[in-house]
């Protein structure tokens, strides 16, 4: 990825005051929007706070094909402040039942003769019944790949092997009638390492909780705020492990 000195993808307050566009009402007390069922995501936003009322980057930006299906996110670079292109993008490729076949991912580079690299690739693998069955991620810098296997009960998820030369680690998923409950990430051993669970209210995923599975710690957690049309409107991440060095942040979702 192109990088300099002062290069960095902070967004001066100035940049995002005309931020919370597309809108039908907005919440004075949350400053909470209110989009249309099923809107279409535009962009997301990073704040250090929910507190916080300007965003300090901007993290996607979306667009979408004549189908309205998603055919590029892109990340915006930033020097001194200033929007001087973008720092990377994804293309988005779909099958002929719709499926997205392949994301090809590219990084700003000054050394690349088109600007930037092509560092992976995902190519994605279904079975008849639509399920995905196989994630292949290609990096065509240094040919090499790895790939997740996924196998289902139904039309469930219960399992997904992640593979380089061998097998590295796995997750097996656990449910409460149709939601998903809990996630276990395994060694390639079967070791349990970390167990993720999943809170819903009315229906919508609201609260996520990481633990370290040897002494139940709780390492992070994720809250989930949603508009009246159960659009995704704000993502808190939490960390709560001192030795950890994640930071905690918030994301706030614009749609169109």
């Amino acid at each position: 990825m192109m990088k300099t000195k002062k290069s960095v993808l902070i967004l001066p307050a100035l940049i995002l005051l005309t931020a919370w566009g597309c809108r039908n009402d907005v919440n004075p007390a949350t400053r909470e929007v209110t989009y249309e069922s099923n809107a279409k995501l535009k962009r997301t936003l990073m704040y250090s706070s929910a507190e916080d009322s300007t965003p300090i980057a901007i993290v996607d930006e979306y667009e979408y094909d004549n189908q309205d299906r998603v055919s590029k996110i892109s990340s915006p670079w930033y020097d001194d402040g200033k929007i001087v292109g973008t720092g990377k993008y994804d293309l988005y490729e779909y099958n002929s039942g719709g499926q997205v076949a392949r994301i090809s991912n590219f990084n700003a580079n000054i050394y690349s003769p088109t600007g930037f690299l092509n560092l992976k690739n995902y190519i994605y693998t279904y079975n008849p019944g639509g399920l995905k069955t196989k994630e292949l991620i290609e990096y065509p810098q240094i040919s090499t790949s790895e790939y997740t296997l996924y196998f289902y009960d139904g039309q469930k998820l219960v399992k997904a092997e992640r593979y380089g030369r061998q097998l590295e680690d796995y997750i097996t998923y656990e449910y409460n009638g149709t939601n998903l409950v809990k996630e276990v990430f395994h060694s390639s051993k079967g070791e349990p390492l970390t167990i993720t669970r999943h809170t819903y209210t009315n229906g919508l995923k609201t609260k996520t909780e990481i633990s370290l599975a040897s002494n139940n710690e709780k390492t992070r957690v994720i809250n989930k705020t949603y508009d009246a049309n159960h659009n995704l409107v704000m993502m808190e991440s939490k960390e709560l492990a001192l030795y950890s060095s994640a930071m905690s942040y918030v994301m706030r979702y614009e749609y169109y």
